[in-house]
């Protein structure tokens, strides 16, 4: 019950913290109106070289250290062969078949297709999640839908609160717009927002889970440094992020994806539940790494399938919006790296606080073992 009270607290706190900042200096103007878009291109702080490049540094860093983990102090390990697998099974296919026929929709000029267009966005993210579904099967013979079912459907609903959370913030810090906006009414935005959401969480676990299907990818980070934050001090830092986003939402963007991070990994610590950073106490960083991994594939994918495709958003965030691949900022790629992790811990905050005879985060994904396929 302790535990349950510490995350349900820390889910409220995520919310009330910038709202509280966003008060103290003047929440942006029709912030309470719905549908909850930004639909004009914000004025943000303009392009300054020196921050560019040092997101662009870090970049490059991080880019090293997936690359040659050895050189950061990972021990080289020989990865046990693969497990059996199976073929490739008729919900791939099906799934393949919607990817490819919702990507063509979105991206032609079809006027038969009239309103449907604009729908493309739900039926092309449940495709590709059945379709990576399909290949984890193929190589592993399991996979979310065919071996954990409650967990696999559970995750779109779970995803769609947790992605409802960053419109919130974003409605403060106003990093990405929506340049052609349609005429939905209060409702249907409500409920098609809310199914393409939903795709979110599903889209990044399958594709850890495919990720994880490959041998050296759970053992080429499983042996580094030891790492061992205080919850406490990491979670108060957390909350002043946050309550800091509105008073600063320049200098500040980057916390928009690192501060919920940082608040939600410390309430799991402290409740006693593992969390993607557990293992990293032993030098087991499997889980983060796969986890961000696949987040920053995912993103890949979001960025290229929005790129043509009509409802789009594009992106203004302050300082570094240059150098553009589709229409994120090249260097705005590393905001998927927490992402990852991030989605997991609002998976394990939210399914906490069930029933304890529901056994769904359990059994459920992510796989939180150390080394776990």
């Amino acid at each position: 019950m302790k535990g349950k009270l510490i995350i349900l607290s820390t889910l409220i706190l995520l919310a009330v913290l910038p709202l509280a900042g966003g008060l103290l200096k003047g929440l942006p103007e029709d912030f309470f109106s719905f549908p909850p878009l930004v639909e004009h291109s914000p004025v943000h702080a303009p392009f300054s070289p020196p921050v560019f490049s040092m997101f662009a540094a870090l970049c490059v860093l991080t880019a090293l250290f997936f690359l040659f983990p050895f050189y950061f102090g990972f021990a080289r390990q020989t990865a046990s062969p693969p497990s059996a697998g199976g073929r490739f099974p008729v919900w791939g296919r099906l799934g393949l078949a919607l990817m490819l026929f919702s990507w063509i929709c979105a991206w032609g000029q079809f006027d038969f297709l009239g309103r449907a267009r604009l729908h493309t966005f739900f039926p092309l993210w449940v495709g590709f999640i059945f379709t990576m579904d399909g290949l984890v099967f193929r190589r592993t013979g399991r996979s979310l839908f065919s071996g954990r079912r409650a967990a696999f459907f559970t995750l779109f609903p779970v995803s769609a609160v947790s992605w409802w959370y960053f419109e919130l913030l974003n409605r403060i810090v106003q990093n990405w717009w929506y340049p052609d906006r349609t005429d939905f009414g209060p409702a249907h935005y409500l409920i098609y927002s809310s199914l393409c959401f939903s795709t979110v969480m599903p889209a990044i676990f399958e594709i850890r889970e495919w990720l994880m299907s490959f041998p050296p990818m759970r053992v080429r980070y499983a042996r580094g440094p030891s790492i061992r934050l205080a919850p406490l001090p990491l979670a108060l830092a957390s909350a002043v992020l946050l309550a800091l986003i509105p008073l600063f939402p320049d200098p500040l963007f980057f916390v928009v994806w690192i501060a919920p991070l940082g608040l939600l990994g410390s309430a799991l610590a402290l409740a006693r539940v593992k969390s993607p950073f557990s293992a990293m106490t032993e030098g087991d960083w499997t889980v983060a790494v796969n986890l961000g991994l696949a987040a920053l594939i995912c993103g890949f994918f979001w960025e290229l399938w929005n790129f043509y495709s009509t409802p789009c958003w594009e992106y203004s965030v302050p300082y570094v919006t240059r150098a553009h691949l589709f229409a994120m900022p090249v260097v705005g790629y590393a905001g998927y790296l927490p992402f990852g992790p991030v989605c997991a811990c609002f998976w394990l905050a939210w399914t906490a606080l069930l029933p304890g005879k529901i056994r769904i985060r359990r059994a459920g994904p992510p796989s939180l073992a150390p080394g776990a396929p």
